[in-house]
């Protein structure tokens, strides 16, 4: 069955829904034409970071889009009938991904930063079966440039939740999103970043320009 993705404006309004190849086709066009994107397509992200403080990071597949390249560890489209794009449709999907492409059955998302705290503080916690995430972002127009086998890059825009948290257990490939992993600190990160753009996805760049100060 053709999977189908909703499309939202500036705002992050609803304008129509479409299915995915279509719907791609229509704003990667648009992009290369005008150099911006007429649609966002709803999206989460998430980043895990390992008790230690380091980024995890997974290499993408032999993907259409940023083939082999050096990513977040999770992303994918939000799927749901609801028009409306509640939050809930945004956590769900979270978890969906997370166990989908790097294997991690247990996912707790917090209420907010203060039950975060407390649930990474407690005694129980096994951040090696169970990952621990909360929500530190919401951005209705986010712009990257993507990369693709054959064709120019195009700017595309995500209507994007963003998340981030800790997980320490192996990370297993389930679909073929990804090929390998490595775990690394920050600064080398951003260091290597500036060094070697090519080898990673311009989201990489993005969240670590917005989000290095939370990272840790």
């Amino acid at each position: 069955m053709a999977e189908l993705l909703h499309a939202t404006n500036p705002q992050g309004l609803y304008i129509k829904t479409e299915e995915r190849s279509s719907l791609f086709r229509e704003i990667r066009e648009y992009s290369r034409t005008h150099g911006d994107a007429n649609l966002a397509v709803p999206v989460i992200h998430v980043i895990l970071l390992n008790s230690s403080g380091k980024i995890r990071m997974v290499q993408r597949g032999d993907k259409q889009e940023n083939p082999f390249l050096w990513d977040k560890a999770v992303g994918g489209h939000v799927i749901t009938d609801d028009r409306s794009l509640p939050r809930s449709a945004f956590d769900e999907n979270a978890k969906k991904e997370i166990m989908e492409e790097v294997g991690i059955e247990h996912v707790v998302i917090a209420d907010d930063d203060l039950h975060y705290h407390h649930l990474t503080q407690s005694s129980k916690l096994n951040l090696q079966k169970k990952a621990i995430i909360r929500m530190i972002d919401h951005d209705p127009w986010l712009g990257s440039k993507a990369m693709v086998k054959t064709g120019e890059p195009w700017l595309k825009r995500s209507n994007v939740v963003v998340y981030a948290g800790l997980y320490d257990g192996e990370f297993k490939f389930m679909d073929g999103e990804a090929v390998d992993q490595r775990s690394v600190d920050k600064d080398e990160l951003l260091s290597d970043i500036d060094k070697n753009p090519s080898l990673y996805a311009d989201g990489v760049r993005i969240f670590m320009q917005r989000y290095y100060h939370i990272l840790s």
